[in-house]
């Protein structure tokens, strides 16, 4: 039985703009990393856009989901942008079964954040 990748988070601001980078599996287990990580907002100056890359997520689930959309209603209260680099294989069929794409930003690669 394979060993679960666990989750890796890198946070960068830069131009207003805070990319929340992950690589692993993001799933339940795992949501207190990424919340740890967008406490970020909850302080001045709260950037224009949070983008998530998620290129680099092996797993996704639908509590790894549900933290995106809670971050996405954020910024609609809070006026920030919320974008999401879609992830590779397996994970990004979430976004296709789910169509959470009609809700969500959605791009394939960072030049179009």
């Amino acid at each position: 039985m394979p060993h679960p990748s666990p989750l890796l988070v890198a946070v960068e601001e830069s131009d207003s703009t805070l990319h929340v980078r992950l690589a692993g599996e993001f799933d339940l287990a795992t949501v207190p990393l990424v919340d740890k990580a967008l406490d970020r907002l909850s302080r001045p100056p709260v950037p224009r856009r949070v983008v998530f890359d998620l290129r680099a997520v092996c797993f996704l689930d639908l509590a790894g989901l549900r933290t995106i959309l809670r971050a996405d209603a954020r910024g609609r209260a809070q006026a920030f942008e919320v974008v999401v680099i879609r992830p590779r294989g397996t994970p990004s069929r979430v976004f296709t079964l789910t169509r959470i794409g009609e809700q969500l930003s959605i791009v394939n690669e960072p030049e179009a954040t």
